[in-house]
């Protein structure tokens, strides 16, 4: 063979290693491996086979005579199964007496030519596919003429020469894979298909080859990675000798490749891998050296983090997000310089870091506010869509003891938080109040969880009047809390905290149950009065919430027209309806009321209200105690459709005899508040309320 023609044929193998190789080896080593480190680890791995050859053969030697034991044992021996093993041993002499000659030939030689390499990998390749082969035609001839012990042990022996395989030929990726295949897919196909199948061997043997394929892809991944980072470590031994040895100038470069290295280490370090922008110990850094420097400066931290990008994430796909994170990063980085940073905190928040004299931070802040929302928002084309981002902005300044950079991130954090509350798009600056906020929300959360289970809870009822007679419709049963540490929590304070916990579920079920058994217990109010329980959305989507009401039901022996359950109007957000409406009508068909909670304040659309079965809305009190000429003509609207509809409505928030003689002319059915009684128990008579109520009528 010509040498033009065999560095064609290495060039061709060494192209095709590396693209196999690359699979398992980190790609930044990929990118360091040239050809002649190519090279190397493909000859170190032809050692490495012809080293295990010996290993291979043995073991084909001795499955072939177990299989042919076997046979005799089983009187299943034939004699095209002898013929076979005759061509077995002749093929392992052949291949132990190429190994031996490969050794002989390597012990005169430190390095293969390029040719000698081809013709020595050749005859490798040629010897394990011969016997690979074999073992597949007697897989074909011999699994469908035997049966019972004879197929099992078969598929025994040929499960072991393939475990035996992923060690012994790890250092050939393909030809170890075609081994495997041709080893196990032949049984594995026969069983299934002849006359008689034997469906449990053929699945068993389809999992083992899955599994030993992967064994075998790991097996060579690790040798191939191993073998490269040992030649890697000899040229780093071998410069680190030339450094003793050669001139200055190569002692320059050097040191200029090991500062090379050290500084992309670096920034593996500091940087954000997706953006190329500072990471959190990259922002640190960039702080603690700007301090050092002694410079008159203040600092401001600009918290951003960007409007319903998970929409983009769900809808689009991870990789489109990722690429909009860059696009961001982008232009956030043309709004800084040296004397400023910019960094990605991680998921879909970025950090912006500015220092400038006192008297110029506040307008930098603002300045560069604006500067970047007019950049981001522009439009961003990805494959095919076009998308806009907006994002919120969080700032701290630092205060004149100037906190570490670790607090103004955290205040800078919370403003941001402050601003998704509010509605997003916005900029808010930390305010101490809002660390204290956030700590008392963290208590509450943390005492909440214990509440339960401490017996801190308890309920009192508000009832509901009958707006013609003053008669007492229902009770509204609402829950307190009184906190062993933190005293007694406003339900404005804790409801909200619990929802978002989803601790709600677990409270919810209990006031449920409580209030379920109060009013039924309780024999001195009439029968037909009602208790009505306010559920979040939260609730109504734990699957078989129904269920859960109609055990409590049956646990307390209330009737199902007593109960009354009150939900807000988040219960129309479109996202939920269609499941919110299952169960509503699940609980309707009981015959338990729903009522619509604080009508007017949320998803207010009144033609909603057919979409969801209802039986009354609660006029919001915000309206009843205002109660100027706009908020008549909504209360007149709502009751008016909600008659039309035919549904009852009940105003919240009565205080006074006027507002009670105005809504009761507008045509409300029921009213509560302050006015008729505050929440407290239930009484023994009902009979002062509708005294009340009728005396002032």
């Amino acid at each position: 063979m010509k040498d033009s023609e065999a560095k064609d044929q290495m060039e061709s193998y060494a192209s095709l290693v590396r693209k196999i190789g690359s699979r398992f080896i980190d790609p930044k080593i990929a990118l360091m491996t040239g050809e002649d480190l190519i090279g190397k680890v493909q000859r170190d791995l032809l050692d490495l086979a012809y080293r295990n050859n010996w290993a291979n053969i043995l073991v084909n030697l001795a499955a072939s005579a177990g299989l042919i034991l076997m046979f005799w044992a089983q009187e299943d021996l034939s004699v095209s199964t002898a013929v076979w093993f005759a061509v077995v041993v002749i093929l392992c002499v052949v291949r132990l007496w190429g190994s031996y000659l490969y050794r002989r030939a390597r012990m005169g030689i430190s390095e293969l030519r390029t040719d000698d390499f081809l013709r020595w990998h050749f005859r490798y390749v040629t010897g394990v596919l011969a016997g690979a082969f074999l073992w597949s035609a007697i897989g074909i001839l011999e699994i469908p003429t035997v049966r019972g012990e004879s197929q099992f042990l078969t598929m025994i022996i040929f499960a072991g020469l393939a475990g035996g395989a992923t060690g012994i030929l790890a250092p050939v990726f393909l030809v170890g894979r075609i081994y495997l295949v041709a080893l196990l897919v032949p049984p594995t196909v026969i069983l299934t298909f002849m006359s008689d199948p034997n469906y449990i061997l053929a699945f068993l043997g389809m999992i083992f080859l899955i599994v030993m394929l992967v064994t075998h892809r790991n097996n060579h991944a690790i040798l191939f990675r191993s073998l490269v980072l040992k030649h890697q470590h000899d040229d780093l031994v071998e410069d680190l000798r030339q450094k003793n040895r050669i001139s200055e100038n190569w002692n320059a470069t050097l040191e200029s490749r090991v500062e090379k290295r050290t500084e992309e280490l670096r920034n593996l370090v500091v940087r954000d891998t997706l953006t190329g922008l500072l990471n959190r110990d990259g922002i640190h850094e960039w702080f603690e050296s700007k301090s050092e420097l002694g410079d008159a400066l203040d600092f401001a931290v600009l918290f951003i983090d960007l409007d319903h990008f998970k929409q983009i994430n769900d809808g689009l796909s991870h990789a489109i997000g990722d690429e909009v994170l860059r696009v961001v990063g982008d232009r956030l980085r043309q709004h800084t310089d040296d004397q400023h940073a910019v960094g990605r905190w991680g998921g879909d928040e970025f950090l912006m870091v500015l220092a400038a004299p006192k008297d110029e931070l506040h307008g930098l802040v603002e300045t560069t506010i604006k500067q970047a929302q007019n950049a981001v928002s522009q439009p961003i084309t990805i494959v095919g869509h076009t998308l806009q981002v907006g994002f919120s902005t969080g700032v701290a300044f630092a205060p004149k003891d100037n906190p570490g950079i670790s607090e103004l991130i955290h205040w800078a954090d919370l403003a941001a938080a402050e601003v998704k509350r509010a509605g997003r798009g916005s900029v808010y600056d930390y305010d101490s109040l809002l660390l204290i906020e956030q700590e008392r929300r963290l208590s509450i959360n943390q005492a909440l969880r214990r509440a339960l289970s401490a017996e801190e809870f308890h309920i009192e009822y508000q009832p509901v009047i009958n707006a013609k007679d003053g008669s007492i419709v229902s009770y509204e049963a609402l829950l307190r809390w009184h906190s062993a540490e933190l005293g007694v929590i406003p339900p404005d304070d804790f409801i909200p905290i619990a929802e978002e916990s989803a601790l709600i579920v677990d409270i919810g079920e209990w006031v449920l149950r409580e209030a379920c058994k109060t009013i039924q217990s309780c024999t001195d109010i009439a029968v037909e009065t009602k208790v009505a329980v306010n559920i979040s959305v939260r609730q109504i989507i734990v699957p078989r919430f129904a269920k859960m009401v109609e055990t409590i039901l049956a646990d307390t022996g209330l009737s199902a027209n007593r109960l009354v359950l009150e939900v807000t109007e988040s219960i129309f957000e479109k996202r939920q309806t269609v499941q919110i409406a299952n169960v509503l009508d699940q609980l309707h068909d009981m015959g338990i009321e729903i009522h619509i909670d604080d009508f007017g304040t949320g998803y207010s659309s009144l033609s909603r209200l057919h979409q969801i079965r209802i039986d009354a809305v609660k006029i919001d009190k915000s309206f009843v105690l205002k109660m100027d000429e706009n908020t008549r003509v909504v209360i007149e609207g709502a009751i008016l459709i909600a008659h039309r509809f035919g549904l009852k409505v009940v105003a919240e928030g009565v205080e006074t005899a006027h507002q009670r003689d105005v809504l009761e002319a507008m045509g409300v059915d029921a009213h509560q508040g302050y006015f008729f009684a505050r929440p407290g128990s239930i009484p023994c008579q009902d009979c002062h309320w509708q005294i009340k109520a009728v005396s002032d009528a």
